[in-house]
């Protein structure tokens, strides 16, 4: 609605990781260099944490995008599966020829076998695991002991995990003592400080096509940074309401006025500070699992279809 009164060729503040919008602070790029030196390096374990919200899985997708053929990958980013799913899910991922639905066991071996074969290429395999806090516990040791596939030189599979603060716990406590020890990468992504947070919102603008790179004011940007606390996603829903509320007002600057409503509309029903940044967070991270299970089942239901193919 509000893009052409802008004069955007683009919506400029979409929580979707769309490469064209993304912004690498210095603490991205930190986060990156590990990634990359994990990928390169082959390590068993790599863990980056962070608040909801600061840009984890934008890092992968970056990541991602610059991996020659020498790197397979599955990416799992709803880990709410059993064991057995969990199995199928990654074989189908890295294209494991199967004839139907496996065992657990069938799948290990199918998986040890193509790992095998990848490492006889010289092919790294790196399987991803975004939300990795919401790992049952089970599961959580299911991929640890997925790391003992090896050879007498190297690992056969590497893991990375991403999640939230609550991962650390996890991974400090004394059930977790064996995998934690096999960490040889970790960093914590933090949230943007002041400046970063302002030319994060004038990156995005830019790259929408403003010619206006000061639509949001001082003002703006202040309340913006104290609300948001400089995590990009909470900054986003933000910015794009004020842009929808500074539209319906007619006005083509965005003041502090304009981001103080907005940020009371959110709050009416009585959630303060951290509030509504936190629900919507929440609802975001619900909306990324419930797409997680539609390509789940979507896989599932492609390898019902081979079965019944094959007869």
């Amino acid at each position: 609605m509000y893009r052409i009164f802008y004069g955007f060729k683009a919506r400029p503040f979409e929580i979707t990781p769309d490469p064209h919008f993304v912004y690498l602070s210095e603490k991205h790029l930190e986060g990156l260099s590990h990634l990359k030196y994990a990928v390169q390096e082959g390590k068993g374990f790599t863990v980056i944490t962070g608040l909801a919200g600061t840009g984890k899985t934008t890092l992968v997708h970056v990541l991602l995008g610059q991996l020659d053929g020498r790197v397979r990958t599955s990416f799992i980013f709803n880990p709410l599966l059993d064991q057995a799913d969990f199995l199928n899910y990654v074989c189908d991922d890295l294209d494991i020829g199967a004839d139907g639905l496996k065992s657990r066991g069938q799948s290990l071996t199918a998986l040890h076998h193509f790992l095998l074969d990848c490492f006889q290429k010289g092919e790294k395999v790196f399987l991803i695991i975004d939300e990795a806090q919401c790992l049952k516990p089970e599961l959580l040791q299911e991929v640890r002991l997925l790391t003992n596939l090896e050879t007498s030189r190297q690992k056969l599979l590497h893991v990375i995990l991403l999640g939230q603060p609550e991962l650390t716990a996890t991974l400090d406590s004394p059930a977790f003592q064996p995998l934690k020890q096999r960490i040889t990468v970790r960093y914590h992504l933090p949230p943007l400080d002041r400046s970063e947070t302002w030319e994060y919102i004038t990156h995005r603008l830019k790259r929408a096509g403003s010619r206006d790179l000061a639509i949001f004011d001082k003002g703006a940007m202040e309340k913006i940074y104290r609300y948001s606390r400089g995590i990009p996603r909470v900054i986003n829903i933000l910015c794009d309401n004020a842009l929808l509320t500074g539209f319906s007002r007619q006005q083509r600057r965005i003041g502090a006025k304009i981001i103080r409503d907005v940020i009371r509309d959110f709050e009416k029903s009585g959630r303060k500070g951290w509030g509504w940044p936190g629900r919507v967070l929440g609802v975001a991270t619900i909306l990324a699992i419930i797409a997680g299970l539609i390509v789940f089942w979507e896989k599932i239901f492609g390898l019902f279809e081979r079965i019944i193919a094959h007869g």
